[in-house]
């Protein structure tokens, strides 16, 4: 008998729930189409969270090193570096000159647009050991 009370409570908890017509759910197999209307009268909309993923043109540090290690863009390619370690890292060119970002702070990112051509290795000088590449295509 418990058991049947408990399954009675939890599906009228959920049909309480779900009748915002903003959820998805029991609320939309409830009431197709309808939904509570915003301050101004206009329907309400629901807005899913999603994970944006990064852009194609970055490249992350972490503990385990840049990833991804090499990176193919075009000519005139921003690249953005991000430094999701706790400690402030690096982003400097093999090449002399190229680019150096200098301390970057956790959490914290540096660009630099590539405007030529090329296979770039670059390096942290805070931790020297982690390195990658960039191939500029044209």
């Amino acid at each position: 008998m418990k058991r049947l009370t408990f399954i009675s409570l939890l599906i009228g908890s959920a049909l309480m729930l779900s009748a915002c017509g903003l959820h998805t759910g029991l609320g939309s197999l409830l009431n197709p189409g309808k939904s509570t209307p915003n301050a101004n009268g206009t329907p309400a909309k629901h807005v899913k969270a999603t994970h944006t993923p990064p852009s194609p043109d970055s490249i992350s540090i972490t503990a385990k090193g840049f990833n991804p290690d090499t990176l193919t863009v075009k000519t005139g390619a921003t690249v953005t570096w991000s430094n999701a370690t706790k400690d402030p890292q690096s982003f400097t060119s093999d090449t002399a000159n190229l680019f150096d970002s200098g301390s970057v702070a956790a959490g914290a990112t540096y660009t630099y647009t590539f405007t030529q051509a090329g296979t770039f290795t670059y390096h942290s000088t805070i931790t020297p050991t982690l390195t990658g590449t960039v191939i500029v295509t044209p």
